[in-house]
């Protein structure tokens, strides 16, 4: 699913500008459920920054280059709002800018990118740059895509994060959980959680779970999905849902002691 949404919109980006771009997406979200709430925000201004370079490029055919400082961001954002409305997507000239500058500010002017005295508001603000990411994503997966759907737009996008927790290690598509205290239910959870909506195959979970007995497996599976709604099977299937994804956050310990 990445690869197809790195491949469309390659079509009118550099390979640059597009791989940077989802790094930093699916940064700011991994760090954002890790609870890493300060780096989040920095990798969504990171985000902010490449965003505002593609819009540069689709405008007017040019960008700020990569590692090279951007012009005034203020003063980018009203260049885009003042393109002609006959020739650019009001998403281009308002919204997606608009977005962006919050995005921005909250790294910026918060205290996230410097050290402040008010009262920390990085989980909020992590929060609002998290959420801000992904609709800029979508809308803009949705603008240079073949779908002209921004719910169709949003799966898609939804689709890519995956997380990384340090306590599964992944050995060439081998995942390794290493804390070894976790019960199976605990496993299986903090499993499909890296999965996201992508989920993973039973089968999957059954090598990845080699010293645990298949019926164990299969007895674990069926009580995460009919006593606490944690997970959803489809066919072959594993998923974690969002109420699985609310538990986990809050009651496994994803971090390395």
């Amino acid at each position: 699913m990445i690869n197809q949404i790195k491949s469309q919109l390659k079509n009118n980006f550099s390979d640059e500008l597009v791989d940077n771009l989802i790094s930093c997406y699916l940064l700011t979200k991994e760090k954002y459920y890790l609870g890493d709430y300060r780096p989040s925000s920095l990798e969504a201004g990171r985000f902010s920054e490449i965003i505002l370079r593609m819009l540069q490029k689709h405008t007017t055919n040019t960008y700020t280059p990569l590692g090279q400082q951007l012009p005034n961001f203020v003063n980018e954002i009203r260049k885009l709002e003042q393109l002609p409305k006959a020739n650019f997507h009001e998403s281009i000239r308002i919204q997606i800018p608009r977005t962006l500058q919050v995005i921005y500010d909250i790294r910026n002017k918060r205290d996230i990118g410097h050290v402040g005295k008010e009262i920390s508001a990085n989980y909020t603000d992590a929060t609002m740059s998290s959420t801000s990411c992904s609709w800029v994503l979508a809308e803009l997966f949705r603008l240079f895509n073949v779908t002209n759907n921004l719910a169709d737009a949003q799966k898609m996008v939804n689709s890519i994060v995956k997380y990384n927790i340090p306590i599964i290690q992944d050995f060439n598509g081998f995942k390794k959980i290493l804390n070894t205290k976790l019960t199976l239910k605990q496993k299986i959870l903090v499993i499909l959680y890296t999965g996201a909506e992508e989920g993973y195959e039973t089968k999957k979970l059954i090598l990845w779970l080699k010293n645990v007995g298949k019926q164990q497996i299969y007895n674990a599976l069926n009580y995460l999905e009919h006593t606490n709604a944690f997970i959803h099977r489809d066919e072959s299937q594993c998923y974690i849902t969002d109420a699985g994804r609310k538990f986990a956050e809050k009651n496994i310990e994803f971090k390395l002691n």
